[in-house]
Protein backbone atom coordinates (compact mmCIF):
# COMPACT_ATOMS: atom_id res chain seq x y z
CA UNK A 1 0.00 0.00 0.00
CA UNK A 2 2.69 2.69 0.99
CA UNK A 3 5.20 0.76 -1.39
CA UNK A 4 7.53 -1.36 -0.05
CA UNK A 5 6.16 -4.52 0.06
CA UNK A 6 8.79 -7.70 0.45
CA UNK A 7 6.75 -11.18 -0.66
CA UNK A 8 9.50 -12.70 1.65
CA UNK A 9 8.27 -10.99 5.17
CA UNK A 10 5.34 -8.44 4.57
CA UNK A 11 1.55 -9.17 5.35
CA UNK A 12 -1.63 -8.50 3.76
CA UNK A 13 -3.42 -5.78 5.30
CA UNK A 14 -6.89 -5.16 4.22
CA UNK A 15 -9.86 -3.00 5.44
CA UNK A 16 -13.33 -4.06 5.25
CA UNK A 17 -15.94 -1.13 5.50
CA UNK A 18 -19.26 -1.98 7.01
CA UNK A 19 -22.55 -0.27 6.47
CA UNK A 20 -23.86 -1.73 10.37
CA UNK A 21 -22.19 -3.35 12.96
CA UNK A 22 -21.08 -6.91 12.33
CA UNK A 23 -23.76 -8.78 14.04
CA UNK A 24 -23.45 -12.36 15.85
CA UNK A 25 -24.40 -14.45 12.79
CA UNK A 26 -22.56 -12.05 10.64
CA UNK A 27 -19.34 -12.84 12.06
CA UNK A 28 -19.72 -16.73 12.59
CA UNK A 29 -20.19 -16.78 8.67
CA UNK A 30 -17.10 -14.84 8.03
CA UNK A 31 -14.90 -16.76 10.76
CA UNK A 32 -15.94 -20.00 8.58
CA UNK A 33 -14.67 -17.84 5.20
CA UNK A 34 -11.59 -16.96 6.85
CA UNK A 35 -11.12 -20.53 8.26
CA UNK A 36 -11.11 -21.70 4.59
CA UNK A 37 -8.71 -18.97 3.28
CA UNK A 38 -6.06 -19.77 5.84
CA UNK A 39 -6.34 -23.29 4.70
CA UNK A 40 -5.11 -22.70 0.99
CA UNK A 41 -2.36 -23.33 -0.60
CA UNK A 42 -0.88 -20.02 -0.78
CA UNK A 43 2.19 -18.06 1.03
CA UNK A 44 -0.15 -15.42 2.09
CA UNK A 45 -3.07 -16.84 3.14
CA UNK A 46 -2.21 -16.92 6.86
CA UNK A 47 -0.27 -13.54 6.49
CA UNK A 48 -3.17 -11.15 6.56
CA UNK A 49 -4.36 -8.50 8.68
CA UNK A 50 -8.08 -7.17 8.31
CA UNK A 51 -10.58 -5.37 10.31
CA UNK A 52 -14.42 -4.88 9.68
CA UNK A 53 -15.24 -1.82 11.02
CA UNK A 54 -18.21 0.29 10.23
CA UNK A 55 -18.84 3.31 8.80
CA UNK A 56 -20.04 5.09 11.41
CA UNK A 57 -16.36 4.43 13.60
CA UNK A 58 -14.67 6.13 10.52
CA UNK A 59 -16.48 9.06 10.77
CA UNK A 60 -15.87 9.21 14.77
CA UNK A 61 -12.89 7.06 15.94
CA UNK A 62 -13.12 5.65 19.15
CA UNK A 63 -10.20 3.82 20.70
CA UNK A 64 -11.10 0.34 22.28
CA UNK A 65 -14.14 -0.18 20.24
CA UNK A 66 -14.22 -3.63 19.50
CA UNK A 67 -14.44 -4.89 15.75
CA UNK A 68 -14.15 -8.44 13.96
CA UNK A 69 -10.32 -8.42 12.90
CA UNK A 70 -7.51 -10.82 11.40
CA UNK A 71 -4.26 -10.51 13.43
CA UNK A 72 -1.07 -12.07 10.91
CA UNK A 73 0.10 -15.53 12.12
CA UNK A 74 -0.82 -19.01 10.93
CA UNK A 75 -3.94 -20.46 12.45
CA UNK A 76 -5.09 -17.02 13.83
CA UNK A 77 -9.16 -17.06 14.07
CA UNK A 78 -11.37 -14.06 13.50
CA UNK A 79 -12.01 -12.96 16.75
CA UNK A 80 -13.62 -9.55 18.43
CA UNK A 81 -10.64 -7.12 18.95
CA UNK A 82 -10.18 -3.41 20.38
CA UNK A 83 -8.69 -1.72 18.05
CA UNK A 84 -5.78 0.84 19.24
CA UNK A 85 -5.09 4.51 18.94
CA UNK A 86 -2.78 2.96 16.08
CA UNK A 87 -5.66 2.91 14.17
CA UNK A 88 -6.00 6.20 13.01
CA UNK A 89 -2.37 5.73 11.55
CA UNK A 90 -4.12 3.02 9.49
CA UNK A 91 -6.90 4.90 8.32
CA UNK A 92 -5.12 7.39 7.45
CA UNK A 93 -2.51 5.19 5.51
CA UNK A 94 -5.66 3.56 3.62
CA UNK A 95 -7.09 6.69 2.78
CA UNK A 96 -3.96 8.50 1.07
CA UNK A 97 -2.45 5.32 -0.40
CA UNK A 98 -5.05 2.63 -0.18
CA UNK A 99 -6.13 0.59 -3.23
CA UNK A 100 -10.31 -0.19 -3.48
CA UNK A 101 -10.76 -4.07 -4.00
CA UNK A 102 -14.50 -3.09 -4.17
CA UNK A 103 -16.51 -0.36 -3.87
CA UNK A 104 -15.95 3.19 -3.53
CA UNK A 105 -12.17 4.97 -3.26
CA UNK A 106 -11.36 4.95 -0.02
CA UNK A 107 -11.31 8.81 0.33
CA UNK A 108 -14.84 8.70 -0.22
CA UNK A 109 -15.14 6.95 2.98
CA UNK A 110 -12.65 7.90 5.48
CA UNK A 111 -11.96 11.68 5.99
CA UNK A 112 -8.80 13.84 6.18
CA UNK A 113 -6.98 12.81 9.24
CA UNK A 114 -4.50 15.76 10.35
CA UNK A 115 -0.99 15.60 11.24
CA UNK A 116 -1.82 16.95 14.95
CA UNK A 117 -4.12 13.71 15.04
CA UNK A 118 -1.28 11.39 13.57
CA UNK A 119 1.24 12.65 16.04
CA UNK A 120 -1.43 12.37 19.04
CA UNK A 121 -1.85 9.18 18.09
CA UNK A 122 1.52 7.65 18.25
CA UNK A 123 1.93 9.43 21.90
CA UNK A 124 -1.06 7.71 22.78
CA UNK A 125 0.41 4.12 21.85
CA UNK A 126 4.14 5.12 23.05
CA UNK A 127 3.02 4.00 26.42
CA UNK A 128 1.78 0.84 25.58
CA UNK A 129 5.16 0.23 24.18
CA UNK A 130 6.92 0.89 27.14
CA UNK A 131 5.07 -1.18 29.71
CA UNK A 132 5.90 -4.39 26.71
CA UNK A 133 9.27 -3.34 27.48
CA UNK A 134 8.91 -3.61 31.12
CA UNK A 135 7.50 -6.72 30.91
CA UNK A 136 7.13 -9.31 28.72
CA UNK A 137 9.39 -8.17 25.56
CA UNK A 138 12.65 -9.27 26.31
CA UNK A 139 11.16 -13.33 27.14
CA UNK A 140 9.69 -12.96 23.79
CA UNK A 141 12.31 -11.07 21.31
CA UNK A 142 15.30 -13.96 22.93
CA UNK A 143 12.90 -16.30 20.75
CA UNK A 144 12.45 -14.22 18.10
CA UNK A 145 14.40 -11.65 16.28
CA UNK A 146 11.65 -10.84 13.79
CA UNK A 147 9.11 -9.13 16.73
CA UNK A 148 12.97 -7.39 17.95
CA UNK A 149 12.99 -6.12 14.16
CA UNK A 150 9.29 -5.16 14.21
CA UNK A 151 9.80 -3.04 17.36
CA UNK A 152 12.79 -1.15 15.74
CA UNK A 153 10.82 -0.65 13.02
CA UNK A 154 7.82 0.81 14.61
CA UNK A 155 9.78 2.83 16.98
CA UNK A 156 11.45 4.47 13.59
CA UNK A 157 8.14 5.37 12.14
CA UNK A 158 6.66 6.45 15.28
CA UNK A 159 9.68 8.90 15.46
CA UNK A 160 9.01 9.88 11.45
CA UNK A 161 5.57 10.36 12.21
CA UNK A 162 6.08 12.64 15.02
CA UNK A 163 8.34 14.59 12.55
CA UNK A 164 6.77 14.64 9.54
CA UNK A 165 3.06 14.59 10.66
CA UNK A 166 3.04 11.53 7.88
CA UNK A 167 3.20 7.47 8.43
CA UNK A 168 6.36 6.05 6.07
CA UNK A 169 6.92 2.72 5.35
CA UNK A 170 8.97 0.47 7.58
CA UNK A 171 12.12 0.71 5.24
CA UNK A 172 11.59 4.23 5.10
CA UNK A 173 11.36 4.88 8.04
CA UNK A 174 14.65 3.41 9.12
CA UNK A 175 16.45 5.17 6.31
CA UNK A 176 15.25 7.98 7.62
CA UNK A 177 16.12 7.42 11.34
CA UNK A 178 19.51 6.40 10.41
CA UNK A 179 20.08 9.94 9.13
CA UNK A 180 18.50 11.66 12.19
CA UNK A 181 19.51 9.54 15.22
CA UNK A 182 22.88 8.48 14.29
CA UNK A 183 23.96 7.29 17.63
CA UNK A 184 21.92 4.16 16.76
CA UNK A 185 22.98 3.59 13.72
CA UNK A 186 24.47 0.38 14.22
CA UNK A 187 21.08 -1.12 16.25
CA UNK A 188 19.12 0.14 12.87
CA UNK A 189 21.66 -1.16 10.72
CA UNK A 190 21.63 -5.19 12.64
CA UNK A 191 17.86 -5.08 12.85
CA UNK A 192 17.68 -5.89 8.54
CA UNK A 193 19.30 -8.98 9.33
CA UNK A 194 16.89 -10.00 11.82
CA UNK A 195 14.97 -12.51 11.04
CA UNK A 196 11.51 -14.35 12.24
CA UNK A 197 11.68 -17.30 14.39
CA UNK A 198 15.35 -16.53 15.09
CA UNK A 199 17.20 -16.05 18.40
CA UNK A 200 18.50 -13.05 19.74
CA UNK A 201 21.41 -12.27 21.95
CA UNK A 202 20.96 -10.75 25.31
CA UNK A 203 23.07 -7.47 24.14
CA UNK A 204 21.17 -7.32 21.23
CA UNK A 205 17.86 -7.26 23.28
CA UNK A 206 19.08 -4.74 25.56
CA UNK A 207 19.57 -2.29 22.53
CA UNK A 208 16.09 -2.62 21.40
CA UNK A 209 15.06 -2.21 24.79
CA UNK A 210 16.58 0.91 25.37
CA UNK A 211 15.75 2.11 21.96
CA UNK A 212 12.83 1.33 22.53
CA UNK A 213 12.92 3.69 26.22
CA UNK A 214 14.97 6.69 24.51
CA UNK A 215 11.78 7.07 21.66
CA UNK A 216 9.38 6.72 24.44
CA UNK A 217 10.94 9.74 26.12
CA UNK A 218 11.09 11.68 22.48
CA UNK A 219 7.69 11.43 21.88
CA UNK A 220 6.46 11.78 25.18
CA UNK A 221 8.08 15.02 26.10
CA UNK A 222 6.02 17.85 25.85
CA UNK A 223 8.04 19.13 22.30
CA UNK A 224 9.87 16.16 21.39
CA UNK A 225 13.52 17.55 19.45
CA UNK A 226 13.26 14.64 17.35
CA UNK A 227 17.94 14.49 17.74
CA UNK A 228 20.02 11.66 18.34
Amino acid sequence: MLGDFDPASSDVDLLAVTRTPVSGAEFAALSAVHSRVQALDNPHAAEVELAYVPLELLANFVPKTRVPALERGCGEALGWKALGANWLLEFWAVREHGVALHGPHPKALIGPVPPRALRQAVRQVLPDWLEWAGTTARQEMLGHAGLARFAVETMCRALLTLETGEMGTKPRAVRWALGQWPRWAPLLERSWAWKAGRPLSEAAVDEVLAFIRAVAREGLSPEPPLEG
